[in-house]
């Protein structure tokens, strides 16, 4: 009272004032150093300013104790006198501020809690004087800001005044708030780097926080207004880089990555502008000095952040402007109507490279930098800590950025124990966020797999399983991730050399050999796809599932794969890449629909003027088609009947169509390169076509395989000898070619994967496997019976609705081919079940359930156990604990499977294949089976037994 009316306009009071301060200081002993002394007309001046501020700081430095009663009187009329004496006011309040830090000491239960009491007065102070309001953020905040013992109590002040701010009215609750984060800016102008790295500090300590009580959200989360609010700060510091970026920037990526496309709208608009206001501060900072070469790369990587594809990853593609997003909205509320989605790891993945390659490029100009050593020890923290919330981004985040070799092998053997227990948790009800780290962890082990030394070839090969057993699991999310790690071990493995002595089939069934009997053969049955029996189709029954994928990016990955796989197996074999052979026929089936290339390279033998005959004939094919002749005692086969039926369904509008189709101009057979080509050796149409003889004798099949046997050099062809089939010529390399595909399996596995894309495909992609079945229904007669349950359907609608000649052509040739056959009816799900593949057509249809991930679940944990097994060091198998629960609960079902493994056991047998109903038509007296290799041995037909190793070799071991 005494130091505000000394500033009075009246003299009288001034004096007054003067006098009752010498009482005070002479009665209560205040140490004032003899600055006072009482006496009668005294006169004051009205502008004393300086001596009253002088007379505060010396009783603020002499009487602390009297600090927060004098502060709580000053805030206390503050609101209650002019705005010239509140000037007064806050210069002779200031002095006392710094005083603040001796009541912060948590031991002193009492006088903290009068420390925070002043400080909500003060906050409030700041948000009700809106006139004052410069000069209150300069006066008290500036100054509050240098004293770094009170930084944690006005931050903790600050968070609960927030709140309460935000569950208030949004009409003044909003515009308060805003006062709040402005607060913030003013509390660290005096001290940039002691504030920004006590916000920075208390965030990541309340995200660390989080993984004692776990949610499946942060939302959902308690702390979840204290993260809101830190990182509302950290957007307001961010500007002209008082975030202290050259100390800060590895924390600052880390808590970016964490919460990125969380929460409301605004809050997912902030961490943008944080990206953006970083890099700013980074292009600006007179405290780094880059090249021109790292400033190009801040430069570009400001343009890339406001991309639409960028927006989309950050969750905020449907605003215009992603800086008034971030001032405008609520935190806590959710606007109506807006549909927060979780966000893609793909999108983080993509969010984190593009982070590291800023950080790499500043790296570069600063000597012993150690920022990302830094942001990889953080991340680390995390991805080893159960957090369903959090545990999946840092994983994700951890795989991109790691760099470190040394630990990279104990890193994967740990990520593979990790796997195995995300497994696990699947069976439980809520396994979403289980799913989730399952996800996270593949695609980490996708990033960590390039830095695994060369030397660990076990543990390479082995990765390729683990890929493949990551996609039996049949689930949409974990399906693109297990294709991603499929196509780097792919890589990985062909950059090492490994494929370059070897198949893919030998190197690959190889290491499968230890486990094959209690896992692998187990997992193959569970899908129905048996790489025992037939490794390239088996891998390409489950890249079909590839083309079936909502995601386009899957979907290109998918047919990566496949041309990946036509090259190394091109390069083994010393052949053009899309060379036809037993091992590359899989692939280029599969290529067919997606690849202009393959169509042209891989040609039909029967052009497409054959099928366009069809359409000339004088009258239907259903009407006048000669039927073949059966015996009075032998009743028409059900494969006949199955086509008539068709034919039946489709006559009416058939004939229609048919006699519009005569007089449109007849197909063209030069708009392409595979319609060009007719075989000499086939017969006309509306012949039957005689059974060929199975039978093959040692020296032609000697002769086959050495005319599939050549050499390339460079994009010339050397043939070994005259008779060799030359590749460059389309109308050579045919696909369907009965000289090369012996083998009835590898003809019914080939139709059979035709027939799954038709089924799987839209009518337009599907259209030109139609003139390849057409062909097939000739070429192999008595193997095309098996995918007649496959194609009865979808030939239906092609005949009833279809409008491309060429497609109707193709289906009429089908179905004259099956009427004029007298092959015997082959029943496809049994046939393709006794070799090992009754899932091949299954498998590669919608994807599952969780009920059926569940089942799978334990199959897969089961293989990673035993995988964890026999990679890792002798100690670490005798003491994990981990592996010895989970063996538990492999011999819990050890008597279940027994009976299974001996199923599977009698599938794959001589003399069960031999025994078939269906041998006589596809051939009894050939038992060869062509491998994926075409070695020179003989093989069952039924059993694929790949060279078996002795022993690995030391490295592997």
């Amino acid at each position: 009272m005494a130091l505000l009316n000394l500033g009075s306009e009246d003299p009288n009071l001034r004096s007054v004032a003067y006098n009752l301060l010498y009482a005070l200081t002479t009665t209560f002993n205040l140490r004032i150093e003899g600055q006072l002394l009482e006496t009668s007309g005294l006169c004051i001046p009205a502008n004393n300013t300086i001596f009253i501020v002088s007379i505060s700081k010396t009783l603020a430095a002499n009487e602390h104790h009297l600090t927060l009663e004098f502060l709580e009187e000053c805030i206390t009329g503050f609101s209650k006198i002019t705005i010239e004496l509140k000037h007064l006011c806050l210069e002779y309040m200031t002095p006392w501020l710094p005083n603040l830090k001796r009541f912060c000491k948590r031991s002193d239960e009492t006088k903290r809690y009068k420390l925070m009491v002043v400080l909500d007065k003060l906050i409030n102070m700041t948000i009700t004087e809106k006139q004052m309001y410069p000069s209150i953020q300069a006066k008290v905040w500036g100054n509050i800001g240098q004293v770094e013992d009170l930084i944690d109590c006005v931050l903790d002040s600050f968070t609960k005044i927030f709140v309460q701010l935000q569950t208030s009215v949004m009409g003044s609750g909003q515009p308060r708030t805003e006062v709040m984060a402005d607060t913030v800016v003013a509390l660290a102008s005096a001290n940039v780097k002691l504030v920004s790295a006590k916000v920075i500090e208390r965030l990541c300590r309340i995200l660390d926080k989080t993984c004692l009580s776990p949610t499946p959200t942060l939302e959902k989360h308690l702390m979840w207004d204290d993260i809101v609010i830190l990182t509302r700060y950290l957007l307001m510091l961010s500007f002209n880089n008082c975030l202290d970026v050259a100390t800060n920037l590895p924390a600052l990526f880390h808590i970016i990555t964490l919460l990125v496309s969380t929460g409301p709208l605004p809050l997912r608009a902030s961490i943008h502008g944080l990206v953006i206001n970083i890099l700013h501060s980074l292009c600006t900072c007179s405290q780094l000095k880059f090249s021109d070469e790292t400033q190009k790369v801040l430069h570009l990587g400001l343009i890339e952040f406001t991309l639409p594809k960028y927006y989309q990853m950050f969750g905020i593609s449907k605003v215009k402007s992603a800086a008034v997003t971030a001032f405008r909205s609520s935190y806590r509320e959710r606007p109506q109507g807006q549909n927060m989605d979780s966000m893609p790891l793909t999108a983080l993945e993509a969010i984190t490279d593009a982070l590291l390659e800023i950080m790499e490029a500043c790296m570069k100009d600063i000597p012993n930098c150690k920022w990302l050593e830094e942001w990889t020890k953080k991340t680390r923290i995390f991805a080893l800590k159960e957090n369903p919330a959090l545990q999946p981004r840092a994983m994700v985040v951890f795989g991109c950025i790691s760099k470190q070799t040394a630990t990279i092998l104990n890193h994967i053997i740990y990520l593979l124990k990790l796997l195995a227990g995300a497994v696990m948790a699947v069976k439980e009800p809520s396994s979403t966020s289980s799913l989730l780290l399952i996800e996270s962890i593949v695609i980490a082990l996708t990033r960590l797999q390039p830095l695994l030394p060369h030397k660990c070839h076990l543990l390479h090969k082995l990765l390729f399983w683990v890929a493949i057993a990551v996609l039996q699991l049949d689930e949409v999310s974990l399906y693109a991730a297990g294709l991603g790690l499929l196509e780097q071990n792919i890589h990985t493995l062909d950059a090492h050399g490994v494929f370059n002595n070897e198949s893919p089939e030998q190197v690959l069934m190889a290491v499968r050999e230890p486990l094959e009997e209690w896992h692998f053969k187990q997992m193959d049955h569970s899908v129905g796809l048996s790489f025992k029996f037939n490794f390239n189709f088996a891998l390409v029954g489950h890249l079909l599932k590839g083309f079936r994928h909502p995601n386009n990016t899957t979907i290109s990955r998918t047919i990566r794969i496949l041309n990946m796989m036509l090259e190394i197996i091109a390069k083994h074999r010393n052949v053009d890449m899309f060379d036809v052979n037993v091992e590359s026929v899989p692939y280029l089936a599969a290529l067919l629909p997606v690849s202009e290339e393959v169509r042209s390279r891989c040609s039909i033998r029967r052009g497409t003027q054959h099928l366009n005959d069809i359409l000339d004939m004088d009258n239907s094919v259903f009407v006048t088609l000669p039927m073949p002749k059966t015996s009075p005692k032998k009743a028409r086969s059900p494969a006949h009947k199955a086509t008539a039926a068709i034919a039946a369904a489709a006559m009416k509008p058939q004939r229609s169509l048919d006699s519009s189709l005569q007089r449109q101009p007849p197909c063209n057979s030069d708009k392409s390169p595979l319609k060009q080509h007719k075989s000499l050796d086939l017969p006309q149409p509306g012949t039957i076509r005689p059974p060929r003889s199975v039978e093959t004798s040692p020296s032609s099949d000697n002769e086959r395989r050495h005319r599939s046997e050549r050499r390339t050099s460079g994009n010339v062809v050397v043939p070994h000898a005259r008779t060799e089939r030359k590749v460059s010529t389309p109308s050579e390399n045919v696909l369907l070619n009965e000289e090369v595909l012996t083998d009835p399996p590898i003809q019914a596995l080939l139709l059979t994967v035709m027939a799954t894309l038709v089924r799987n495909l839209n009518e337009p992609e599907s259209g030109i496997l139609y003139e390849y079945l057409a062909e097939a229904s000739q070429v192999f007669p008595q193997v095309f019976p098996i995918v007649h349950q496959l194609l009865d359907s979808k030939i239906v609608s092609v005949l009833k609705s279809c409008p491309n000649q060429a497609t109707l052509c193709a289906v009429q040739s089908i179905i004259q081919n099956t009427l004029n056959s007298d092959e015997c009816p082959q029943q496809q799900p049994k046939y393709l079940q006794s070799i090992g593949f009754g899932g091949l057509w299954r498998f590669s249809s919608q994807f599952a359930q969780m009920a059926q991930i569940r089942s799978n679940a334990e199959l897969f944990v089961n293989f990673l156990e035993a995988l964890i097994d026999q990679i890792s060091p002798p100690d670490d198998r005798s003491s994990s604990s981990s592996r010895s629960s989970l063996r538990g609960a492999q011999n819990l079902t050890g008597a279940s499977l027994s009976s299974s493994l001996s199923s599977l056991d009698t599938h794959h047998t001589r003399v069960d294949i031999d025994q078939l109903d269906l041998s006589s038509s596809l051939g009894a007296g050939r038992s060869r089976h062509c491998s994926a290799n075409q070695v020179p041995k003989q093989r069952s037909m039924g059993s694929y037994t790949p060279q078996r190793r002795s022993a690995l070799s030391a490295e592997d071991r």
